[in-house]
């Protein structure tokens, strides 16, 4: 049944108005999102009123459920891989017949293709979309077959722990903090329940929406009178905020009179660089005491501020040095064991990673973090310190060892270009590119990398500005070990799921021919 259809369902049934639906649907266009989250976010309809409706279009049951238990038998029902494309979630066993969560209409045409594969007949239930996104991205990172799963509302959880629905986005962000293992950001927006962010999916918690009143709440006990002055001058703030003795890094956005609140963990504890099992002579590059420069890539959310707290860390317990780490966003604290570490936040200490470089005039650091360049002047500043014996390392953000590197010559100016790419050459040690991949059956994360070390082909391939050919001429040899093969030789071990790495990769073609051999 089409969505329209719903729509004109609901006017004759009295349950919106033909306006109502009229203003929906033009929203719709333009966001793209259901009709049912459209009514529902613009207060036309009651989120259970209208799952009541939907499910009894389609002559199906409510499965609404506070508290939702999918044992390891229950999962064993239907491969993990057949729930995340068919879209369906096995629920329970009901007089020896698979109960299975749905939200997507299409499911209903695989039900044959299902009963075949768990060998039971199917009753298929309707889930909000909400619920439905959560326990699927959940079960993406679960160990799926291995133990009991368990869903709570967040309604309910916090009901529990307060005894009323009705408390601050701070009690909210410090219980959703406490429930998930794994999640990137927990966003609080005007008029919309609270989000959470995992794996770059967004999903909503199934709670009440967050008022404007709720958010000026946070605003007044947690930012001081100048904060609230940046806010009104900037559109948005960045604070240091401590609940119940955990530090967020909470990002206040104004928009009009509207405003969000994104929340990010401050993680005091950083993994060791040995945990990453970097191989021996790549990570005895890394922890070297040579000047030059290194290259640390990756998409976003592939843990490059991870990566380099790591190393940071390291060399502050091991030696005796003065380190320099500026980020735009402090994810870690880096403790000053035996070492003097300074941590710059862009945008809070200095107007600009230029102005936070310069810094090591008056510093004099021996090694120095910088999480990315965003223009030429900030590039140059880098080769000037690497050429003065200073150890850099530096993040971008690129899918792969040819893009970091084509990203950061694109900065060079024309003029004096062949000096610039030559000095550029000279000082660049190591380039890696990284990535975080979801391991079989587990909420765990595996690192995974591709390196290339400066050699004499890759310095020519630089001065030409030929990029293809690095990936032509050394990838895939010894001075190129591309992340396509340490991906296959991943699945031949059973570690990571085939369906999996293609999210991961750049170059399928590279990597079918891996999987082949």
């Amino acid at each position: 049944m089409a969505i329209k259809r719903i729509g004109e369902l609901l006017v004759e049934k009295g349950v919106i108005s033909e306006q109502q639906l009229e203003i929906a649907l033009r929203r719709q266009k333009v966001t793209g999102e259901k009709l049912g989250s459209v009514l529902i976010k613009m207060g036309f309809i009651d989120e259970d009123k209208f799952y009541s409706f939907l499910a009894e279009q389609y002559n199906l049951k409510k499965y609404d459920k506070s508290e939702i238990i999918i044992t390891k038998e229950v999962q064993k029902k239907l491969s993990l891989k057949t729930v995340l494309e068919k879209e369906v979630i096995p629920l329970e066993i009901i007089d020896d017949k698979l109960a299975i969560g749905i939200t997507n209409y299409n499911a209903l045409n695989s039900l044959n293709e299902l009963e075949f594969e768990c060998g039971k007949k199917i009753i298929p239930f309707l889930l909000q979309d909400d619920i439905f996104k959560k326990i699927l991205e959940d079960l993406r990172h679960f160990p799926y077959g291995l133990k009991d799963y368990k869903y709570i509302s967040l309604k309910s959880i916090v009901l529990e722990n307060f005894g009323k629905i009705d408390v601050g986005v701070d009690k909210i962000a410090e219980l959703i903090d406490k429930i998930e293992k794994y999640y990137e950001q927990i966003v609080f927006t005007d008029g919309m329940p609270p989000m959470l962010k995992k794996d770059n999916v967004v999903i909503k918690l199934n709670y009440n929406i967050i008022t404007h009143a709720k958010i000026l709440e946070f605003i007044k006990n947690y930012l001081s009178d100048k904060l609230k002055k940046d806010l009104i001058i900037k559109g948005f703030i960045r604070v240091l905020v401590k609940i119940n003795n955990k530090n967020f890094y909470v990002t206040v956005l104004k928009q009009k009179n509207a405003y969000s609140l994104t929340f990010n963990r401050f993680k005091k504890f950083i993994p060791d660089i040995m945990s990453f099992e970097i191989d021996d002579s790549i990570l005895g590059e890394l922890l070297s005491d040579r000047s030059g420069l290194y290259i640390i890539s990756a998409p976003f959310g592939h843990g490059k501020s991870t990566v380099m707290a790591s190393i940071a860390n390291n060399f502050s317990i091991k030696e005796s040095y003065t380190i320099l780490f500026i980020n735009d966003f402090m994810n870690y604290d880096i403790n000053s064991n035996n070492s003097l570490v300074y941590q710059f936040e862009v945008g809070n200490d200095f107007q600009s990673f230029y102005d936070a470089i310069k810094i090591d005039y008056f510093l004099n650091s021996n090694i120095i973090f910088v999480s990315r360049v965003t223009n030429y002047d900030e590039l140059e500043l880098l080769i000037n310190l690497a050429e003065a014996g200073k150890k850099i390392y530096l993040s971008v953000e690129a899918p792969n060892v040819t893009s970091a590197i084509y990203c950061l010559i694109n900065l060079i100016r024309e003029r004096n270009k062949s000096i610039l790419l030559n000095r550029f050459s000279n000082i660049l040690r190591l380039c890696m590119a990284q990535r975080l991949v979801n391991l079989k059956n587990s909420d765990k994360k595996l690192y995974v990398y591709e390196y290339v070390m400066m050699n004499i082909k890759l310095k020519k391939f630089i001065l030409e500005e030929s990029f293809t050919n690095i990936d032509t001429q050394l990838k895939g040899s010894s001075e190129y070990v591309p992340l396509e093969k340490k991906f296959a030789e991943l699945v031949l071990k059973g570690v990571i799921e085939k369906e999996d790495i293609f999210r991961y990769s750049v170059d399928y073609d590279f990597l079918k021919t891996y999987l082949k051999h």
